[in-house]
């Protein structure tokens, strides 16, 4: 059978399958054991909203009971439950932006199986630690070339996540080296697009299906289907008609950079309830609004941000949904202009009353938001606040607080975890499993680990 060992998938693969035991360094299983913690707390925190009740009513009892729903009283099988708490975990725009966003497809599909598996702790550690890091090195792959959404509308998530579930499934089945890449390829095939208009438009509510739920379910029907034998396009990646010429002008991927560099050593994770593309203007108003000493509704805002950021956040409308409210420029800003320090899940569960305040209404229409072509990353904006008198005061934002250059430090995901899992779990349950989380490679089953999260 020929591996194509020239083709980027087979390169990505080999990496992977290098990374076990020893060969893992400390910081970077800590890093996972904090992903795998932090996903968990948005899943449980997305348990309680209007959209699990939906996801819920379309994923009936059937088959085998093996794998838990998060925050549940009960069990549904495998695909199921992967695409549940796929679901659950994204609604809220909390789950961390590693690789895009790669720990709420990976985490959800690695636990699923890795319960019906009865895996050990370690093993899925490694599983998860393989599905992150290959699909940021998909992901980083295309997006300094990102076609602009406005002439792709391809988002670059699901795709390289069901990648990295592929590797992270195939991985807790003990695939070889030949299955595992046929996996990858398989899930590559199986992807959905994710297209930028559910994203960042009318997308209604099927949008967190996109992040999580369909790359943990593609990424492991595709390693069971590369286990019994069926093949897939190995140069889907880097073929002309490949993911990388369609979501990118320049995509490539350079396996000499990824030496010693490891994805989870630069940690992305979220402190604010809403778009990542949202954080940098959201934390840089913040900073201005503590150097004027008071709330900025009455003031004029201009907010500079990378076109393509642009193109899609900036929004001339009220937000008519919870998940718009999420991807809203304008309106997040509007928030923080009237005293919030952080977008919380409420902001947007609660839009309706949200949008009843006179002075969010006001805030939202001094904004303006500009598309600047100097600035290439979402981390980067600029902000510019005008009060009464016509004084104006400029803040720069290169670094969100999460982000590599400001990240949160274990203490704080371990506290995010607790003020999302505990009014699910009640404290004393959630310091368990996350004191067994931090400890993941100690638990013999994580069949018995996972229970902890049944309501």
């Amino acid at each position: 059978m020929n591996t194509a060992t020239n083709s980027t998938l087979w390169q990505i693969a080999q990496q992977a399958r290098s990374m076990s035991g020893a060969h893992i360094p400390e910081s970077v299983r800590q890093q996972a054991r904090l992903c795998i913690l932090d996903t968990i707390g948005c899943i449980l925190a997305g348990s309680r909203t209007e959209e699990a009740q939906l996801v819920l009513a379309c994923e009936p009892e059937s088959g085998d009971q093996t794998a838990t729903v998060f925050g549940a009283s009960y069990r549904r099988g495998l695909r199921a439950a992967m695409r549940i708490n796929g679901y659950l975990g994204d609604v809220l725009e909390l789950n961390d932006l590693i690789g895009g966003h790669a720990s709420i497809g990976n985490v959800s599909a690695a636990l699923a199986l890795g319960e019906s598996l009865e895996t050990s702790g370690a093993r899925l550690l490694e599983a998860v630690v393989r599905g992150i890091e290959v699909t940021t090195r998909v992901y980083e792959s295309v997006y300094p070339s990102l076609r602009r959404y406005t002439e792709a509308g391809l988002v670059p998530v699901g795709i390289p996540a069901s990648f990295g579930s592929a590797v992270a499934a195939a991985h807790l089945l003990s695939l070889d080296e030949e299955k595992t890449l046929h996996a990858m390829a398989i899930a590559g095939s199986l992807a959905g697009w994710c297209p930028a208009e559910v994203i960042f438009g009318h997308g209604g509510s099927v949008k967190p299906m996109l992040f999580g739920a369909q790359p943990a379910d593609a990424g492991v029907t595709a390693a069971q289907y590369a286990k019994a034998g069926m093949t897939g396009p190995v140069n889907l990646l880097d073929s002309k008609v490949g993911y990388f010429a369609t979501a990118s002008t320049d995509g490539s991927f350079d396996a000499a950079a990824w030496n010693n560099r490891w994805a989870l050593e630069q940690p992305r994770r979220k402190l604010h309830a809403c778009c990542g593309y949202l954080h940098s203007a959201a934390d840089a108003l913040g900073k201005l609004r503590l150097r004027t000493g008071a709330a900025l509704q009455d003031s004029r805002v201009e907010v500079r941000v990378p076109t393509y950021v642009a193109d899609v956040v900036s929004k001339d409308r009220l937000p008519d949904s919870p998940n718009d409210a999420r991807f809203h420029l304008q309106y997040c800003l509007a928030l923080v202009a009237c005293g919030a320090d952080v977008i919380l899940p409420e902001h947007s569960i609660a839009l309706a009353d949200q949008l009843q305040r006179p002075e969010v209404l006001a805030a939202m229409q001094r904004i303006t938001v500009l598309p600047d072509s100097g600035l290439t990353h979402y981390h980067q904006c600029s902000i510019a606040v005008t009060d009464a008198s016509g004084q104006t005061k400029v803040q720069p934002g290169t670094a969100p607080r999460g982000s590599p250059q400001e990240p949160l430090g274990d203490s704080e995901v371990v506290a995010k975890f607790h003020a999302l899992a505990d009014p699910v779990l009640g404290r004393p349950r959630a310091e368990l499993f996350a004191q067994q989380a931090l400890s993941l490679e100690a638990v013999d089953n994580v069949h018995t680990w996972i229970a902890l999260l049944r309501t």
